[in-house]
Formats: structure tokens, C-alpha cells, sequence
């Protein structure tokens, strides 16, 4: 009998037992730009927004976390929106506020990013996209020299608004997702 309650101690009276990975993880990093910083986006008005659209691969997946590369500390605000019928930015899914300090600035090619959090979204599918403001001070982010296709302007102020304007330079905006 000793031995049987010595072996149910031990088997059940461990207090930390090691965890070991089930396997490997799978995430998808959706970006448009090359990496290479080349030029500043920075936000003339508070209604002034840079807008990246993010086709997601097929069916629903979840969103992990939000990067970008940040040029010049400020307050932004970050929007990411539904898709309309008509592709453009829809409701809001998620809106971010940063404060960017001096902390957050990268010079393009230090692999500084800002992350923030995406876990407790639902389950995204199809267009989404995530635009930026400036909400304080004269924030700018880094964006690339290439052409995607996928990056816009847009002026939200209703007294003069401006729809999508494709741009010439891709934001450094990076949306990850676990599939």
C-alpha cells in the first residue's frame, strides 16, 4: 500500500509540469510594402487618413496583431474597417489609440515596429482595411517606395471630404493573422 500511495502522490501532486508544444504555429503576415523605408507618411489635418486595404486569403481567419514603422512621435489613431459592397473602407472594426513617444521612432531600417494587440477581434474574412490618423502633434509613419496597388488617401472631413486617392507609396502597415 506504500507504494501505491507514494506512486498516486507523485503521479497527481506535481504542482508545474512542462509544457511542450503540440506542434508547430501557423500565422500569415500580410504587408504590401518591401521593407525598405523611403519616405514619410505624415498627415497634414486631423481628417487626412493613409489607408491600406488588406485582401485576406480565403475563408475566416484571426487577427493576431497590428504593426507599423513609425517616422515621428505623435497621437494617431488607428481604424480598422469592414469592407462595403462597393470595396471601400466600411464600419469600423476596431479603432486604436497611440501615443507614439520618442521610443517608438525607427529610422526605417532598424527593425523598430510598433505592435499592437488584435486577439480578442472575431474571426475576420475577405477586405479589410486599417487606416491611420493623426489625433495629436505631427505623427508620420514609414512607408516604401513601391507602388501596391492597395494603399490611399483620404480626406473624413464633411465639409470637404475626398474619397480614395491610390498613392504612389505603400505605408509600412503589417496585418497578422493566425489561419
Amino acid at each position: 500500500m506504500g507504494a501505491c500511495g507514494l506512486g498516486a502522490l507523485f503521479a497527481g501532486g506535481c504542482a508545474s509540469t512542462a509544457v511542450t508544444a503540440v506542434g508547430p504555429s501557423r500565422e500569415l503576415v500580410l504587408a504590401y510594402d518591401d521593407a525598405r523605408a523611403t519616405s514619410p507618411v505624415a498627415f497634414p489635418s486631423d481628417s487626412y487618413e493613409s489607408v491600406v486595404r488588406f485582401q485576406l486569403p480565403d475563408g475566416e481567419h484571426r487577427p493576431l496583431r497590428l504593426r507599423f514603422a513609425v517616422e515621428a512621435a505623435g497621437s494617431v489613431e488607428i481604424n480598422i474597417y469592414g469592407s462595403t459592397l462597393l470595396e471601400t473602407p466600411g464600419d469600423p472594426i476596431r479603432t486604436l489609440r497611440c501615443e507614439l513617444s520618442k521610443e517608438d521612432v525607427s529610422d526605417g531600417r532598424d527593425g523598430r515596429w510598433v505592435v499592437e494587440d488584435l486577439v480578442d477581434l472575431q474571426p475576420i474574412k475577405g477586405v479589410v482595411w486599417v487606416g491611420v490618423h493623426k489625433i495629436g502633434g505631427a505623427p508620420s509613419i514609414w512607408a516604401s517606395g513601391v507602388v501596391s496597388g492597395q494603399a490611399f488617401v483620404r480626406n473624413n472631413d464633411p465639409t470637404n471630404p475626398m474619397g480614395l486617392l491610390p498613392t504612389k507609396h505603400t505605408p509600412m502597415i503589417r496585418l497578422e493573422l493566425a489561419p
